[in-house]
């Protein structure tokens, strides 16, 4: 199965906000934003939908359209996003200080749920870099 998608698209700006339309995909919609940032995750979030919903039904999906001038390119890794959707977890073992699991085990405090919250954080920190 391929897990790579590449698909081009133009970015409009309208009446103040940004639009992002694909050319393979013409009758698709995507949510207008006010920044580009924003414009690009929603873009993303609609063609991920569009890619899980053709294959999950069993259409073919459009090749992409190549030479165009003025194009930006929204690349999809399917197996991230799949993944996303079903929720997979995976076992990680990991080593702390001695302390901290004798507090945490006090405050009943749940190693996972922990571990995923802290996760999170940080990836969220990342993201407003």
């Amino acid at each position: 199965m391929k897990e790579n998608y590449v698909y081009p698209a133009r970015m409009e700006f309208v009446d103040g906000n940004y639009r992002v339309r694909f050319i393979d995909f013409p009758d698709m919609t995507c949510d207008e934003e006010p920044t580009k940032k924003e414009v690009l995750e929603s873009a993303r979030e609609s063609l991920v939908l569009k890619i899980l919903e053709s294959l999950d039904n069993g259409e073919e999906l459009p090749k992409p359209t190549e030479s165009e001038e003025d194009v930006i390119y929204i690349h999809i890794w399917l197996p991230y996003y799949r993944n996303i959707s079903k929720e997979v977890y995976i076992k990680k073992n990991v080593t702390i200080p001695q302390w901290l699991d004798i507090l945490a085990k006090r405050k009943k405090i749940n190693y996972s749920a922990a571990l995923v919250k802290g996760l999170e954080h940080e990836l969220e920190k990342d993201n407003e870099k």
